[in-house]
């Protein structure tokens, strides 16, 4: 029996892009003048986690975003930071790429030689939802808006 390749929802990554969209919009409703935002929030294991927001690049219809989390129990397990890349005009929030490393490719066969699964894109962006979420749900804001620009 042949393998059937894997073909990617784009009505659901998109919904979960729109959805991401929004709730980052809550976190940081004034992102055209703060440059970071972070907050602090209990993970589903009761520790404490700080997200930290920061816009990096901003233009008339996009940003890019850096989204990274650190927690104190687990200081040794390097915790991946995300890159959003946000289009206003579309109102879609993407996780493009994984710092330090290529942009994301929507399909990855597998097995290949970074071990990213065949949805890693849409796993990366249901990743980011589930941390917004959580910022929605539990989070405060640790800093007071920081309205200084990125140079």
């Amino acid at each position: 029996m042949k393998k059937l390749r894997y073909v990617p929802d784009l009505c659901e990554l998109m919904a979960e892009c729109e959805a991401n969209y929004a709730r980052l919009l809550k976190l940081m409703p004034t992102m055209e003048q703060a440059t970071r935002r972070i907050f602090g929030v209990t993970s589903k294991s009761d520790q404490p986690v700080q997200i930290c927001l920061e816009v990096i690049e901003e233009f008339k219809y996009t940003a890019t975003i850096r989204f990274t989390h650190q927690d104190k129990a687990g200081h040794w397990l390097r915790k991946p930071a995300l890159l959003i890349r946000i289009y206003h005009d579309a109102r879609m929030a993407e996780v493009v790429e994984l710092e330090n490393s290529q942009q994301l490719k929507g399909v990855y066969r597998y097995p290949n030689a970074k071990m990213y699964q065949p949805d890693e894109k849409m796993q990366r962006n249901l990743y980011l939802g589930e941390w917004l979420r959580q910022c929605l749900a539990q989070g405060y804001a640790v800093d007071k808006l920081d309205f200084a620009r990125v140079s």
